[in-house]
């Protein structure tokens, strides 16, 4: 009875999803619109949920609003994940779960508002609701990235400075470390397993400071982007408390104090073939390599259960993408292969020493649906030696999202996790579930 009174629920927010799409339809335009392809023309993701003017739900129930505001230089954005999914063969025990994650905000353009060249700022909030399958699963690994707790959270609040003709960029405020670092944002989108979706998960498991949506700290970022095949950027984010991720906070802890722990945080990325010109000239498909590292300073409990407490923990990281065949010259259409892998030190505090994840993405794979992805991938985490009777755990996933218009993604999903938890004595599980990711 309680299993199939969550089924009902599921199923309702399911034909709610579907009735939002139908009533966008009335309001698609005749043209094709912009989706976010990874496509050479586009050479950096710019760090921040952003939803064109011409795009989403509001702009087709309310398009003459959503512009009107947008020429007074107010910007307001959002987006809504939902998923689905159930674990029918393996796990701790066998159960059907939904949650739901809803991101808001509003971008402020200042130059518009207010004369001030280069200036914007941001405010935003977020709403999570549901469970999670991943302790029915057994997991450490999240088996879905949608997943935040059970809170209405404010979110991100910053100022946003950029000057010597947009190659130089600086955020100070509410930040969230996990939206620029970490991550390749057209290739990590297209998975539902926090494995791949949005960073590579070996980074936010090792420190709550490698702050992820919806969570953000008080810090500050410096990005320099001097052409279109470099990136280089640093931050420095409060690193003390550490308990801003708390629902019951609702993500309202303030206190900075830097002087009981900081993180600090550098990346650069290279990227070659970057552009249709660079692509002509080369005769290459396009791909690119980040490296970067972190360092935080705080202090840390032992994972051996001792009580006792360390201080210092850091990881170095590498993530690289490739393209490597495309159906005609010059297209977003192709097969991209990606790989990454991070590295922690002071294995006492950390619990992925090591952990390495891939995939292949198929953008386009078939003629007839040009705007549909397909993405597999694997990974497997090393358990910190303080974790005694854990060892590895593997996750192996099938995605295939389907484009129905630039208001909703639907994305069907299978995940295969070995040994949950690095435990032998947990069985593997199999888990299917569905993705709805609706353009507000």
């Amino acid at each position: 009875m309680w299993l199939s009174h969550r089924i009902t629920r599921a199923i309702a927010l399911a034909m709610m999803f579907a009735g939002s799409l139908a009533h966008a339809e009335e309001y698609l335009e005749t043209e094709e619109s912009v989706h976010s392809h990874p496509t050479v023309m586009d050479a950096w993701f710019n760090g921040k949920a952003e939803v064109y003017i011409q795009d989403g739900l509001f702009a087709k129930v309310f398009p003459e609003l959503r512009r009107d505001f947008a020429e007074e230089g107010i910007i307001a954005y959002g987006w809504s994940m939902t998923a689905l999914q159930g674990n029918p063969v393996g796990g701790r025990d066998q159960d059907f779960q939904f949650t739901n994650l809803t991101d808001f905000g509003v971008d402020f353009d200042l130059e518009t508002i207010a004369g001030i060249e280069g200036l914007s700022a941001r405010i935003s909030g977020s709403s999570a609701s549901g469970n999670d399958l991943t302790e029915d699963v057994g997991a450490t690994i999240p088996v879905n990235a949608v997943f935040s707790g059970d809170s209405t959270r404010f979110f991100e609040m910053y100022l946003e400075q950029e000057w010597g003709d947009e190659q130089w960029n600086l955020r100070v405020g509410r930040l969230a470390v996990g939206w620029e670092y970490g991550l390749d944002y057209d290739v990590f989108t297209n998975y539902l397993s926090a494995a791949y979706r949005l960073n590579v998960f070996g980074l936010d498991a090792n420190t709550p400071n490698f702050s992820v949506i919806p969570f953000a700290n008080w810090g500050a970022r410096l990005r320099w982007t001097p052409n279109e095949n470099w990136k280089l950027q640093a931050s420095f984010m409060n690193g003390s408390p550490q308990d801003f991720a708390d629902d019951n906070l609702h993500g309202l802890e303030f206190d900075f104090q830097p002087g009981r722990g900081s993180f600090l945080i550098a990346e650069g990325t290279y990227q070659w073939s970057a552009t249709e010109q660079q692509r002509r000239s080369s005769g290459r498909l396009p791909g690119r390599i980040t490296l970067g590292t972190y360092f935080d300073t705080g202090e840390f409990d032992h994972l051996d259960g001792s009580g006792r407490t360390g201080r210092d923990v850091g990881s170095v990281y590498g993530i690289v993408r490739q393209k490597v065949w495309e159906p005609e010259p010059l297209t977003d259409r192709g097969v991209h292969v990606w790989s990454a892998v991070t590295h922690a030190w002071n294995e006492s505090l950390v619990t992925f020493p090591w952990y390495v994840n891939g995939g292949l993405l198929w953008f386009g794979p078939l003629e007839s649906r040009q705007h549909d992805n397909l993405a597999l991938g694997f990974a497997n985490g090393w358990f910190s030696d303080s974790l005694q009777g854990q060892s590895t755990e593997s996750v192996l996933s099938a995605s295939y999202t389907f484009y129905i218009n630039d208001v909703l993604d639907i994305t069907p999903n299978v995940q295969y996790v070995v040994q949950p938890g690095g435990r032998s004595n947990t069985d593997d599980a199999l888990i299917l579930g569905v993705l709805f990711y609706l353009t507000l």
